[in-house]
């Protein structure tokens, strides 16, 4: 393998072309559900041999540096065929930088060029949930060199279709009236829409799923219980904040559903922050955020309130209380807390 040269400007991936490009992804879109089915898919695709658990590492784009990519791109997997390097939020660093790409770019500049050197045994999967603007400089680096998957918000016949296919999986019939009433409730939410149909799959038992069942088994009080928390966060209101998430818990909300539950919120917003500045009403907000109009209208107020750093800040703070928790740092109900009051702060900022 040729060495990698330091250029003086910085520039790490200074390396020729040679050798076949090796399998470079790029997932994004607000759609993070079928996002994260599409990356389990490809995990069991390149787990033939059961190694692929010991061979999987998962970078904090936000802070990434060149040289950290390059040498987890080019390990050697242990003792199996694959390895997988999965990098987060890496794409989002570039947004709003497409008319000066050398200049935003910096030493990414070459990462095309590297990518032709790692072994092929890596394959490179970079995740941005939320949208990116065609112009991005990184992802036009490397569109002609990637497989690029856009998930966008699914709507209209597409959601229904979804929701057949979900249905037939599961074994699972619902109603006409039933499925309209969920879809009503949930909109195109398809994390809570997956979770319901389960609830509902394991109430009915292969009986049909009538409207009445909808209505006694899903209910939106919880998504409005945490708008309120979202709010109180968004908004800069901490005491308000604290004492809806204690409420909330006590209630017997699991610490880490309402993490995802924020996780949504702020994925919302982000969106949200994008549809603005885009000039999009709130027909269109709601549509797009698979959210009633009252819900898009007050999302599209919190949104413009946050300036875009705040929320990208925001965001690498769920993913680091996510990662706190999942590696026993702290206990959900600690990390949680903390999590809100130091998003409240962001809010008040």
């Amino acid at each position: 393998m040729s060495p990698v040269s330091l250029t003086p400007s910085g520039a790490i991936f200074r390396i020729a072309r040679r050798g076949p490009i090796v399998p470079v992804h790029v997932f994004y879109g607000p759609d993070t559900f079928s996002l994260r089915e599409a990356l389990d898919a490809l995990r069991r695709q390149l787990d033939s041999d059961g190694s692929l658990w010991a061979n999987t590492v998962v970078l904090d784009g936000a802070r990434l540096r060149p040289q950290e990519l390059l040498e987890a791109c080019q390990a050697a997997p242990f003792l199996g065929q694959h390895r997988l390097v999965v990098v987060r939020g890496l794409l989002g660093r570039f947004q709003g930088e497409g008319r000066r790409r050398a200049q935003a770019l910096g030493p990414w500049q070459s990462l095309a060029d590297a990518l032709a050197q790692m072994p092929p045994s890596t394959h490179l999967v970079l995740v941005e949930e939320g949208p990116l603007e065609a112009s991005n400089p990184l992802l036009s680096l490397l569109r002609p060199h990637a497989q690029v998957r856009e998930f966008p918000p699914v709507t209209g016949d597409d959601l229904t279709r979804w929701l057949a296919r979900r249905c037939r999986a599961l074994g699972l019939r619902l109603s006409d009236r039933a499925a309209k009433l969920l879809l009503q409730l949930l909109g195109n939410d398809l994390w809570a829409l997956a979770s319901e149909l389960e609830k509902l799959a394991a109430y009915a038992d292969g009986q049909m799923v009538r409207e009445a069942d909808v209505r006694l088994l899903v209910t939106p009080a919880r998504e409005a219980s945490v708008f309120d928390l979202t709010a109180a966060v968004a908004e800069g209101r901490p005491r308000d904040a604290l004492r809806l998430l204690r409420g909330l818990l006590s209630q017997g909300e699991e610490p880490l559903g309402l993490l995802a539950l924020l996780h949504r919120q702020y994925r919302r917003l982000l969106l949200a922050r994008w549809l603005s500045e885009r000039g999009a009403g709130e027909g269109e907000a709601a549509r797009e955020l698979g959210v009633p109009p009252w819900a898009a209208r007050r999302t599209l107020v919190q949104a413009r309130r946050l300036p875009l750093p705040r929320l990208r800040a925001a965001y690498r703070r769920l993913l680091e209380t996510d990662a706190a928790i999942k590696r026993g740092r702290l206990t959900p109900e600690v990390a949680l807390e903390a999590l809100v009051y130091d998003l409240a702060s962001l809010g008040a900022a």
